[in-house]
């Protein structure tokens, strides 16, 4: 199972892709960049066209990357936190998914951490401490960069990591009521 980017709003890339390549052609047709009342000519309405196309052509661009993670019942193949590679579940002591209430400039959603066996070689060093049971740990991302939704992730990982995977959240809406 891959968990997958988010999609580009592609409202938002149509408008800058035309507005981009009006202001080129603006540019181009003797129109010229005013501001308050002063010219400035047609050189910076040509920049900020082809800023505009080269910015949409870089958010395209990243959408066709690969999934930053793969989960299977041999183990996770991995493209985040500094980490390329196929790890095995043997290499995998923990799956946290944990909260994050750290600084401000945070999303706050959840996030999975991974905690490697102490034998594993990632190629990173886990320094971070997990909130859930404070050991070394590596944060691979947030859920809010996925396009998947929690519960889809926590039902995967539940699936391939079995008893290796934790739910840190407080009150999740993911676990399953007993029957009464």
């Amino acid at each position: 199972m891959e968990l997958h980017r988010p999609r580009p709003k592609f409202f938002w890339l149509g408008f800058f892709l035309l507005g981009g390549l009006a202001l080129i052609w603006a540019s181009q047709n003797g129109w010229q960049l005013r501001i308050l009342i002063v010219p400035v000519g047609a050189g910076p309405l040509l920049v900020v066209g082809v800023v505009m196309v080269l910015g949409v052509l870089a958010v395209l661009a990243g959408s066709f990357r690969s999934a930053p993670m793969m989960l299977d019942g041999s183990g996770l193949r991995l493209r985040v936190a500094g980490i390329n590679r196929s790890v095995p579940w043997a290499s995998i002591d923990a799956v946290i998914l944990e909260p994050h209430t750290g600084t401000l400039d945070s999303t706050g959603a959840p996030r999975l951490v991974l905690v490697p066996s102490a034998d594993a070689d990632l190629g990173v060093v886990a320094e971070y401490r997990n909130k859930v049971d404070g050991r070394p740990s590596i944060i691979l991302l947030s859920l809010d960069s996925l396009r998947e939704s929690q519960d889809h992730v926590v039902r995967a990982f539940k699936t391939y990591g079995g008893e290796r995977f934790i739910n840190g959240l407080p009150c999740s809406e993911t676990e399953t009521e007993l029957p009464r």
